[in-house]
């Protein structure tokens, strides 16, 4: 009973004086079950975010938990700031290099989709805060992974990008090999999850 008083003690302590740390680190702990539960019950897409994988969820989550711990010697504000910043970049930075690979040259893209890219490259850009400030840095694990998820990305592009929701390539496949949907879908998530991890191991050690 002794030892349980100073953790709720210590808990209570936490909660006042990181009042945001804690609601992050809440809101991604309850997200991350929900996406969970969704996934093991057969739902793999969100539909009210336009069909966001519920996997996607879970790597904002957990970058998000893992900024908080990381900055908990920083202010409260510079924590969650920094980890939501981490948490967005890595999204953008995916969704910018997803639309890229459409269209390869800005200059055939329609004005609608040039204005979303404008707009995903500059917040995937607001990472570049958590290096001028020295909470970011290109870690050896980090560079791992990134030359990993660009192994994987010039792989997915050169088996002829193919597409869940159509279940075609999108380019004339200079690697022809037959996947199944299964497959691709791995592959995706495999990709995403290689650049989480590039953001995940940014993250200098307090």
């Amino acid at each position: 009973m002794n030892s349980v008083q100073p953790g709720l003690a210590a808990f209570r302590l936490w909660l006042i004086r990181r009042p945001l740390s804690a609601a992050a680190a809440v809101l991604a702990v309850t997200l991350i079950l929900i996406a969970l539960y969704q996934l093991f019950s057969g739902s793999v897409y969100l539909d009210l975010l336009n069909w966001v994988d519920w996997t996607t969820l879970i790597m904002l989550a957990v970058l998000l938990l893992r900024g908080i711990h990381r900055l908990r010697l920083d202010t409260d504000l510079q924590a969650v700031s920094i980890a939501l910043i981490g948490a967005l970049s890595f999204v953008f930075m995916y969704e910018a290099i997803y639309k890229l690979s459409f269209y390869t040259f800005l200059w055939r893209m329609p004005p609608g989709e040039l204005r979303e890219l404008v707009i995903q490259v500059a917040t995937a850009l607001t990472a570049l805060v958590g290096f001028a400030f020295g909470k970011f840095s290109l870690s050896r694990s980090s560079q791992i992974f990134l030359g990993l998820f660009i192994a994987l990305w010039i792989f997915w592009l050169l088996i002829g990008f193919p597409q869940l929701e159509s279940g075609t390539n999108f380019y004339p496949a200079i690697l022809n090999l037959a996947l199944t949907h299964e497959m691709i879908y791995v592959l995706i998530r495999a990709t995403k999850a290689s650049l989480c991890l590039v953001y995940f191991f940014l993250y200098k050690i307090s």
